[in-house]
């Protein structure tokens, strides 16, 4: 019965301390957002939306939902603290089911906002989206749900490399160079003298290092297969995953910072350092 206890409090104070992890990583993607002018509050009540082929996303919008918070002052201010507010609280107290499931809620409306009245369906925040929910069970059912991300994470990257095997693009040899082209341009011009402008000018005079970081990263992310069939490679996988949203930042303009919170899937702590005994 001891053994089965002190099991019981490892697996909770494990579970509170990625819960913690998780909710840091978050906080500074909202924070992030906040100095990109991206809260709901800050949008300015917009009116050109993009519900695209989501049924959540038309259901959300025949409602009026995002267009009534999205429009007061008052709902908008709101969800925005709701969205800090739940999850400081988080941090401070992991255990709090209640805390967990209103930032849960709070960022739902969120991203419902956010991608319909940005016009794009961005895939950066679905990490912050899904994640926190994992924290709502405990013991064999968060291990499950925990395990069940590790493999979404696994597919968010395998599932870029397919899509650019099937579609041939590994094949082009501009395919480096044109993607910069799209999406660095307008940084291009509104920042001409800057180091950044300069080394992506520099990378332009010679479309051959384009091309070779392209296919680096089109490798990298095929090297994920691997994560379906064993755990062994999860510490190499782990530091490909950080160094992924960089290239993605460099390469295209992508802020794919959330990201990091599902590499966290990756990471493997022995219990013993967690109940503070010595590894002999």
């Amino acid at each position: 019965m001891k053994d089965k206890t002190q099991e019981k409090i490892f697996s909770r104070k494990y579970i509170n301390l990625l819960c913690r992890i998780v909710f840091t990583l978050i906080l500074i993607d909202l924070s992030i957002a906040g100095l990109s002018n991206t809260l709901t509050h800050q949008l300015q009540a917009p009116v050109l939306k993009y519900p695209y082929v989501d049924p959540t996303f038309w259901i959300m919008h025949l409602l009026r939902i995002p267009e009534f918070i999205s429009s007061n002052f008052y709902f908008a201010w709101g969800l925005d603290i709701s969205l800090f507010a739940s999850c400081i609280g988080v941090l401070l107290f992991p255990q709090k089911k209640l805390l967990i499931t209103l930032f849960i809620v709070s960022y739902f409306f969120y991203y419902i906002i956010f991608n319909s009245f940005s016009t794009h369906h961005n895939h950066f925040q679905i990490p912050v989206l899904i994640v926190p929910i994992a924290f709502l069970f405990s013991g064999k059912a968060f291990t499950f749900s925990w395990e069940g991300l590790r493999y979404f994470c696994l597919f968010t990257y395998s599932g870029a490399f397919f899509w650019k095997l099937f579609r041939l693009s590994w094949l082009n040899p501009e395919q480096g160079i044109l993607i910069v082209k799209k999406n660095l341009t307008p940084y291009l011009y509104f920042n001409p003298g800057s180091l950044l402008s300069n080394i992506y000018n520099w990378l332009l005079r010679n479309p051959l290092c384009l091309e070779i970081m392209f296919l680096t990263g089109f490798a990298i992310e095929g090297a994920f297969i691997v994560g379906f069939f064993t755990k062994k490679f999860d510490k190499y996988l782990l530091v490909l995953s950080l160094i992924l949203p960089i290239g993605f930042w460099f390469f295209a303009d992508v802020p794919f910072f959330a990201q990091v919170i599902l590499s966290l899937t990756l990471l493997h702590i022995n219990p013993k350092y967690l109940r503070g005994e010595n590894n002999n």
